[in-house]
């Protein structure tokens, strides 16, 4: 027997401390997880791809500036559409995939809410993306300035690059950004989803 109470069903029992979670919630809550891992994968992909422009940019030529600007143009909105799909039309994936369909139980035990879930998702991803970029950014901050002693005592001809240091700083920065303001996201997600 389901007895419904304000947002939250029950199954078999009317302890309102038993909460489930149906299988097409459960999907729904992996992909939207699995769509803020994209996202952090199209934040960390775009300094990156500056930096391959600011090369090309300098070495390559205009015929392979303009490949490469197409390119990186491409893989940025593929990125951008897998995430939006994954977390603003869950719904339409599973319902095409049909992800929910096939198991014995419709109901799984769970006592943790949605929004929690996403939220120690983004926390996560965050956490990851600083402890991740926290080494690379000292190593490239060491190597500027042993470029930059190089070129003071004329072994190095070329100016010192501080890319690859700004680059770092600012997943960092970005990783900070999704712990701090990982409610505000959460309820971004929330809102399109309930629109």
């Amino acid at each position: 027997m389901n007895v419904i109470l304000g947002n939250c069903t029950f199954k078999y029992q009317c302890n309102p401390k038993l909460k489930v979670m149906t299988i097409r919630t459960l999907f729904t809550v992996i992909l939207k997880v699995l769509g803020i891992f994209f996202i952090k994968n199209f934040l960390e992909t775009i300094p990156q791809l500056l930096s391959l422009l600011n090369f090309l940019n300098d070495f390559g030529g205009e015929q392979k500036l303009l490949i490469g600007l197409s390119e990186i143009s491409l893989m940025l909105l593929i990125l951008g559409l897998v995430s939006y799909f994954l977390i603003f039309k869950t719904d339409l994936i599973i319902d095409k995939l049909q992800l929910d369909k096939g198991f014995g139980e419709e109901f799984i035990q769970l006592n943790i809410h949605r929004t929690t879930i996403l939220s120690i998702a983004i926390i996560i991803m965050g956490g990851l993306l600083i402890i991740n970029e926290l080494g690379n950014f000292c190593r490239q901050l060491f190597l500027y300035y042993q470029e930059v002693k190089l070129v003071k005592q004329n072994y190095l001809s070329k100016n010192p690059n501080i890319s690859y240091s700004i680059i770092s700083f600012i997943k960092i920065i970005l990783g900070i950004l999704l712990i701090i303001y990982q409610k505000q996201i959460v309820h971004f997600i929330e809102w399109r989803r309930k629109k």
